[in-house]
């Protein structure tokens, strides 16, 4: 109880003085996640365990023109977490786990009007139209503070950028650009004011991307190329392209296809899903794409319709898939066992759900507008192969200044299906949003 009251004081502090200075927007969210989970005490039958996790996290962003073409931007982000590991068992050391990072920060100048611009500093490149899964987004990180997802977006609220440096070349229906970052590596121990300004850059990667707008369609082609070092005897070189394609059919409908594929992925290779064992397997050039479709009355967001399909080619068929599922449980169970003193949770860390393990996956999400400050969505994501899946429902209210919303996620699936092995029951996800 002191903890879960204490992170509420916090919490509320941090939402009370996100007061911002002229010029300066900022969004403070308090997030209250209520979770069921399945865990094991000693061997025995698993039971139910109910955890709440407050999270309070606050974004300071501002923008500021320096003079003729020239832009400086940044945005900050800091949060209160009483329980980030999602499990009751593993309580932060200080009741309350807290983190700041300066998520983006660049200058830009326009060097030529309309024609040429150059980024310099950290920033988000997201290429990729997908909503619940983004093949193109070939630099990406997780949402800061591993905040779940209530909505089935592959894209947190708040993402850290990469540093680097960017050159955007226009012209006409045509763009070129191409983000360069180098390998950003420091002492965890000496330089610890180092993690919050950028996390590490484990290799120096060069993203060329090109967009060509043709009629009602927009095209992009995507090549990254990531090596260890530069100029050494070995270099340790890899490759990724990609591919998308959104067109719009009158003010209606929109269709998105994109793929994407890298020279050398690593997967887990189940060896003996008894014995628990495995190893790791490179695959070379195994696709990820997506094709899908977006719907809308008229136009608006009154009424919106939303469909994708996803071919994983990291994701396994066939008996490979039915080996997967049983060192899954087989591990999860060994893992209830192992934990001192009996009780243990199993993987909640991941509680959502990767939705990786199977090569076929669907999604559909209903949105709309109930009244004018109310709007609701109901979402499904399903594992094609077993029929195990998600559920939400989301209903949010919004005014100018404020917004608070309320979601309900659940996991289906039976004992040896992707989702049934997942320790999720249920999850709510109560928020207030400040705007200011």
């Amino acid at each position: 109880m002191s903890r879960i009251l204490l992170a509420s004081i916090l919490a509320a502090f941090m939402l009370a003085s996100a007061r911002p200075a002229k010029g300066l927007e900022v969004e403070a969210d308090l997030d209250l996640f209520p979770t069921a989970s399945l865990a094991q005490e000693g061997g025995g039958p698993s039971m139910q365990v109910e955890a709440t996790r407050i999270v309070a996290q606050s974004a300071i962003s501002h923008k500021q023109a320096l003079g003729e073409g020239l832009t400086l931007s940044g945005t900050a982000w800091l949060d209160a977490d009483s329980l980030p590991s999602e499990s009751p068992l593993a309580v932060p050391a200080t009741k309350l786990d807290l983190n700041a990072r300066l998520l983006e920060f660049g200058l830009e100048w326009e060097a030529l009007p309309g024609a040429l611009i150059l980024d310099l500093g950290k920033k988000i490149i997201h290429p990729s139209s997908g909503f619940f899964k983004t093949p193109l987004n070939m630099l990406s990180r997780p949402a800061v503070g591993d905040v779940p997802s209530s909505t089935a977006a592959a894209v947190g609220k708040w993402e850290e950028g990469w540093v680097g440096a960017d050159v955007t070349w226009l012209a006409g229906n045509l763009t070129v650009a191409n983000f360069l970052s180098p390998r950003l590596a420091w002492s965890q121990e000496a330089d610890q004011i180092l993690q919050y300004i950028s996390q590490q850059q484990g290799e120096y990667d060069d993203l060329l991307r090109l967009g060509l707008r043709v009629g009602e369609a927009d095209l992009r082609l995507l090549a990254l190329t990531s090596a260890e070092s530069i100029g050494g005897a070995d270099p340790n070189m890899h490759f990724q392209t990609g591919a998308g394609l959104d067109v719009n059919l009158g003010d209606s409908l929109t269709i998105r296809a994109e793929a994407s594929a890298a020279d050398s992925t690593e997967r887990l290779q189940v060896v003996d899903a008894t014995q628990l064992t495995s190893a790791t397997q490179s695959v070379a050039w195994a696709p990820r794409a997506l094709l899908g479709f977006t719907w809308a009355e008229g136009g608006s967001k009154d009424l919106s319709v939303m469909a994708e399909y996803y071919y994983n080619g990291l994701g396994f068929v066939g008996s490979d898939y039915d080996r997967l599922m049983q060192y899954s449980g087989n591990s999860l169970a060994a893992a209830g066992r192992s934990v001192a003193g009996g009780l243990g949770v199993a993987d909640v860390l991941d509680q959502y759900g990767s939705f990786e393990a199977a090569r076929h996956y669907g999604f559909a999400r209903v949105a709309g507008d109930i009244e004018d400050d109310l709007a609701a969505q109901l979402w499904v994501v399903a594992n094609l192969q077993d029929l195990s899946c998600m559920t939400g429902a989301v209903l949010t209210f919004t005014r100018d200044a404020w917004a608070i919303s309320g979601a309900i996620v659940d996991a289906w699936g039976g004992p040896d299906t992707e989702e049934g092995l997942s320790p999720l029951l249920w999850r709510l996800d109560l928020e207030l949003s400040l705007f200011f």
